[in-house]
């Protein structure tokens, strides 16, 4: 009888921690992409040229409240959606990593008596490497926009219990 109880309130339990609100980004063909209370958000709103980056404070049923000011949007509002891919972030930081070494390396090539390297292959290596690594800035973020392809909604995953 204790086990069966203990099992009762650990569902009820478990059952209202995992009920929550998301926001979810559709793009069709695309991954969906979701965010809760507390997650950054980077987006652009319609008749607004400027892009803003925030916190989400609060989930409501058509709209979200944003951190700054308590600024509530409604969902309506949105043109554009900014994510970051880790790959590309990975690529400029990496590739900016080997850049400057080969870089140092043709800035140091004087006062290494015997240099397996020409001064000149290093510095060409390097600079092309930065170059490269610069432009995967280019890739940084991926956008979704609102329109006929896209759509945004906020999911509720909650429970009611016996509300008609």
């Amino acid at each position: 009888m204790k086990t069966i109880f203990t099992l009762l309130v650990l569902l009820l339990f478990f059952q209202s921690v995992c009920a929550q609100k998301f926001l979810v980004i559709d793009r069709y063909g695309l991954k969906r992409e979701k965010l809760m209370e507390g997650d950054k958000i980077k987006f652009k709103q319609k008749l607004n040229p400027s892009i803003f980056t925030d916190y989400v404070a609060l989930l409501k049923d058509t709209s979200l409240v944003i951190s700054t000011n308590a600024l509530e949007i409604p969902l309506g509002e949105f043109e554009t959606f900014y994510f970051q891919r880790g790959g590309a972030t990975f690529l400029q930081y990496s590739g900016s990593f080997v850049g400057g070494g080969f870089l140092f390396a043709s800035a140091v090539h004087p006062l290494v008596s015997e240099a397996q390297y020409d001064q000149r292959e290093s510095f060409i290596i390097g600079a092309s490497f930065m170059v490269l690594a610069q432009s995967m800035r280019f890739f940084k973020w991926k956008k979704y926009k609102m329109n006929g392809r896209g759509r945004v909604r906020i999911l509720d995953t909650t429970f009611k219990n016996g509300e008609k």
